[in-house]
């Protein structure tokens, strides 16, 4: 049930002497100087006003500084005013005009109503208004409704103005964490201490450090945080660290109008996703990333994404297909999670073909740890051979296998055409098997050098035909966990 609570004037009838306790409500919408010099005037002037005028005494100034007047809740000096008017200390208000009360027809009314209910005199000093006559109240309606509607032709004249300013290349300033305005404020310039924290965030994640691991990392180092605002300090989260990744001002680039306000009256801005023109305005500042470190995280988060179907998986992306029907390889754990496969499997695949991932990180790891980069002949691109120079020489060897230098080195990965049968690899001596096609891996380094290395595949359960048939065979066992793969099953089987 609504309940509406009615105010009714709880003073006691004044004597005729006492005097009446005016307060003055001041605002500007804007911070700029010339209304810095407004809202001091506005101030100034009313505290004298009362103070000079016979039988009136000087209840308070509320005053609210660069505030817009569409929604109370924003303008706390305004409702400290109210809750003073609600507790008996304030007998009349006075302000310049209807538009520095509210620019909110019906937020104007609620509150006129609401005062008068309570035997508070609202002065509008413009419109010579004085809510104690019935007819003033009614005008004021009226006038709200006017400045309303001028708040809100305001709004779309600054909303047109930034567009046609955007279109041209003069997009508003919003620096992000690592720069700042410019002196004269036409473009944005790097911060160098803050830079370096940028460096190393987008660094990290490239090099396959997640979020999670760089925020408690800039926590522990005592890195200095963000900025919110003037007044607010904000923290290393996970939820930034992602936003800094996404933002394409790192690369010197700047996309306008990414969020938009839809109402102006409650000025909550929401995701412009393609309701609004949006403009990319290449080049437009210093950059502190490059643009093919930027595109490689992004990369990044795509093929670590959980939220969406995945296309590749971090980190060998779309480098590993299989040898019999040329599909990407698809990462996942086998059951109870003991170990990571890739697997031949999804539409259109023929499902012949697994392998364990540790096989593969170790043939790979291996085969560049061993890479004779001092025989210029056996390399065709020079430009790659210099950068393998470069990353040979800051890593000599890796750990683990990553994305950034896979996507650097690596053109292609694959696997021996796997003719044997299990049971004919089963009957091989074990000199044998390790020779066989079925246990080698060719590897094609960008720079042209091709190399033929084992994968150490010794066991029959390791090879990838078997390990492709015990696989199947554990999905049918569990058709309630894995029910579309438990469909290419039996297609599979039907065909053959």
């Amino acid at each position: 049930m609504k309940v509406i609570k009615i105010y009714t004037p709880k003073r006691k009838e004044k004597k005729e002497t006492a005097l009446l306790r005016v307060a003055a409500y001041c605002r500007v919408s804007s911070k700029r100087d010339e209304q810095h010099t407004s809202y001091d005037m506005q101030i100034s002037v009313y505290r004298d006003k009362i103070e000079r005028e016979p039988g009136w005494t000087l209840a308070g100034i509320y005053a609210d500084y660069g505030l817009s007047g569409t929604r109370a809740e924003g303008r706390p000096q305004f409702l400290q005013m109210i809750k003073d008017c609600e507790e008996g200390k304030i007998d009349v208000v006075i302000t310049k005009s209807v538009s520095r009360f509210s620019r909110n027809t019906l937020e104007a009314v609620r509150f006129i109503q609401r005062l008068r209910g309570m035997g508070v005199r609202l002065i509008f000093e413009k419109e010579s208004i004085d809510t104690e006559s019935d007819y003033s109240a009614m005008l004021l309606t009226v006038l709200a409704a006017f400045a309303q509607e001028e708040s809100r032709s305001h709004s779309e004249n600054v909303k047109w103005g930034k567009r046609k300013r955007a279109m041209s290349g003069d997009a508003p300033l919003y620096p992000p964490y690592g720069y700042r305005k410019s002196a004269d404020g036409t473009t944005m310039v790097i911060v160098p201490e803050e830079a370096e924290v940028v460096r190393f965030i987008f660094r990290s994640y490239e090099r396959g450090m997640p979020i999670s691991k760089i925020s408690a990392e800039l926590l522990s180092n005592g890195t200095p945080p963000p900025r919110i605002d003037d007044n607010r300090v904000g923290r290393w989260e996970d939820s930034r660290i992602w936003q800094m990744l996404n933002n394409v001002k790192y690369m010197g680039d700047i996309i306008t109008q990414k969020r938009y306000t839809p109402d102006f009256i409650t000025g909550k801005e929401v995701k412009n996703n393609g309701t609004l023109p949006q403009n990319y305005i290449w080049g437009h500042h210093e950059a502190i990333i490059s643009e093919k470190q930027f595109n490689r995280c992004g990369d990044i988060q795509l093929m670590r994404s959980t939220s969406k179907i995945r296309p590749v998986q971090y980190p060998y992306a779309d480098i590993l297909k299989c040898p019999y029907c040329g599909h990407t390889l698809w990462q996942q754990k086998t059951d109870q999670g003991r170990c990571q496969c890739l697997f031949c499997e999804g539409d259109g695949a023929c499902r012949g073909f697994v392998i364990d991932r540790p096989i593969v990180d170790k043939a790979l790891l291996g085969a560049y740890a061993c890479m004779d980069v001092e025989r210029p002949e056996a390399y065709k691109n020079e430009k790659e051979l210099k950068l393998l120079h470069k990353i040979k020489e800051e890593f000599p060897s890796f750990s683990s296998v990553e994305y950034w230098w896979l996507d650097d080195l690596v053109e292609e990965i694959d696997f021996g055409k796997h003719s044997y049968s299990p049971t004919e690899l089963s009957a091989m001596p074990r000199e044998m098997r390790v020779n066989a096609d079925d246990s080698t891996m060719t590897i094609t380094w960008k720079c042209g050098l091709k190399q033929e290395v084992s994968t150490g595949i010794i066991r029959d359960s390791q090879f990838p035909r078997h390990k492709a048939i015990l696989w199947d065979a554990y999905v049918l066992r569990h058709e309630e966990r894995y029910p579309k793969q438990a469909e290419e099953v039996r297609k599979k089987w039907k065909r053959r």
